[in-house]
């Protein structure tokens, strides 16, 4: 898990170089990588790897050793929380914390967890470039975005992580 190098390809290259190289919102293509991961989970939104063009933007394999900790712990969140296979609570815990061992489970459970990492890709260069022309537009729409996750932690997230442990714990 993590242990070599990803690459996005096509669109999805485009929109990690647009977020990091033009518009510096995120420093580092794997600061796209795991907050794509979660913008995909929250919004429901999975892609395919897209191959309509050739550019590519790559994550070494040292930037995942040295981010493996926190890559670990999206990947285990997503695997949590998500519900997309119809699996019980008891099965998503195995696969967020015992498929470690399971090439072919570690398999299956990576290209899901890519695919949200793709939709979250797409969802996050959507709410901050969508009929955005300048730096300000740009700003503005990541203070939006920003201050909906803040909203939407205060809201509803602390009930919604308690239930979900709650269930958890009565499985």
């Amino acid at each position: 898990m993590f242990s070599r190098d990803y690459e996005f390809w096509g669109k999805h290259a485009q929109y990690t170089k647009y977020l990091c190289n033009d518009l510096h919102i995120f420093e580092r293509y794997i600061d796209v990588y795991m907050s794509g991961a979660l913008m995909g989970l929250i919004y429901g939104r999975t892609a395919k790897r897209d191959i309509s063009n050739k550019d590519r933007a790559a994550i070494l394999t040292d930037t995942f050793v040295k981010e493996k900790l926190n890559c670990q712990f999206t990947y285990r969140l997503v695997m949590l929380l998500d519900e997309s296979m119809g699996l019980t609570k008891s099965q998503r815990i195995d696969r967020a914390f015992r498929d470690d061992t399971n090439e072919e489970a570690m398999k299956n459970n990576m290209n899901l967890f890519n695919s949200y990492v793709l939709g979250g890709v797409e969802v996050l260069f959507e709410k901050i470039t969508s009929n955005c022309t300048t730096e300000e537009e740009h700003i503005d729409r990541v203070n939006e975005v920003v201050n909906y996750f803040k909203n939407y932690n205060e809201k509803g997230f602390e009930e919604k992580q308690k239930t979900f442990i709650d269930k958890l714990m009565s499985s």
